[in-house]
């Protein structure tokens, strides 16, 4: 793949094909799960190709032929916004926007689905108009897993795709389907070897080259009329779901112990809940105070200053 350099984690291609722009994630060392920095170029890629006239489709990839995509990079997000929640609404805001720019750039926006696509990658297909996947293809949706959940498109368009149970197997499972059978649940239009795999979003290319471009961009409107009814109602939700939740007992135990390659202790914490236990606040609310050095909001269990190891009545 070639393309601008002006970017540090995706390439953007505006002549990878015939009136058609390649915009792909560059972070193959960890299986093109994307960073801030990553979703902010994609916004400005998409943008770029919305306002060029001789963009008139656009196709969504990752470098390499082992992952599509794998989501938010869980490093960033244990590193970050698990020390600092409140800062999450704010990278919402910019991950929101790539969807925004996917379904309303104007223009056919197809996902060339080369690897491992998991997580938001899995949802970045989702809103995309037309999906190609490699056979190596698999599609999972880890959220469960590390304390996060799928509401950041899965929850409202996987749906829409394979219907409800089916979706509710996907991610209440935290499960993965492979290529075959994505294709058979309508995840995807077609799926091809690995090699096949440009000559095949080329073809959709060719074959709506020769259609009407104010047919294709108008039946977009229509089309995405779903996906926005629920998505407008409910990314918000999403936003203040995750800044509220990231710090908490479930998100932690998830991202690091993924950080530290060891098993996760959910049951442990299932166990934590039965006893009485509160996941978002384990030694209690933040009342207590200390007498000594004056230090505040101290959990209400606390029996020693956080600040000055002081005993506290």
């Amino acid at each position: 793949m070639s393309g601008e350099s002006e970017y540090k984690e995706i390439i953007y291609d505006k002549n990878w094909y015939e009136h058609t722009a390649l915009i792909a994630i560059n972070r193959p060392q960890e299986y093109n799960s994307y960073t801030l920095t990553t979703l902010r170029e994609m916004v400005d890629a998409i943008e770029k190709s919305m306002f060029d006239d001789d963009v008139q489709f656009i196709v969504l990839s990752g470098v390499g032929d082992k992952a599509f995509c794998t989501g938010g990079n869980v490093h960033e997000y244990a590193e970050e916004y698990n020390k600092k929640p409140w800062d999450f609404w704010k990278w919402g805001e910019i991950y929101g926007r790539v969807f925004d720019m996917i379904l309303h750039c104007g223009k056919p926006v197809i996902a060339r689905v080369n690897g491992v696509t998991a997580g938001g990658g899995f949802e970045f297909v989702s809103a995309c108009d037309l999906a190609i996947a490699s056979e190596n293809a698999r599609f999972i949706s880890p959220g469960p897993r590390v304390g996060m959940t799928s509401i950041g498109g899965l929850s409202q368009w996987l749906p829409l795709h394979m219907g409800l149970k089916r979706a509710a197997e996907i991610v209440m499972l935290s499960g993965e389907i492979d290529a075959k059978t994505a294709l058979e649940w309508g995840v995807v239009n077609e799926v091809v070897p690995q090699d096949k795999l440009d000559d095949k979003v080329k073809e959709y290319i060719d074959r709506m080259l020769d259609l009407s471009p104010s047919s294709l961009w108008y039946f977009k409107v229509h089309l995405n009329w779903w996906r926005d009814l629920v998505w407008r109602l409910t990314w918000e939700h999403g936003k203040a779901w995750f800044s509220l939740n990231i710090g908490s007992v479930e998100p932690t135990e998830g991202l690091w112990s993924f950080k530290e390659k060891r098993k996760t202790e959910m049951r442990e914490i299932r166990d934590f809940i039965a006893k009485g236990g509160d996941p978002r606040y384990p030694f209690g609310p933040y009342r207590k105070r200390c007498a000594k050095c004056g230090a505040k909001y101290l959990p209400e269990d606390s029996k020693y200053c956080l600040e000055c190891g002081a005993e506290l009545e």
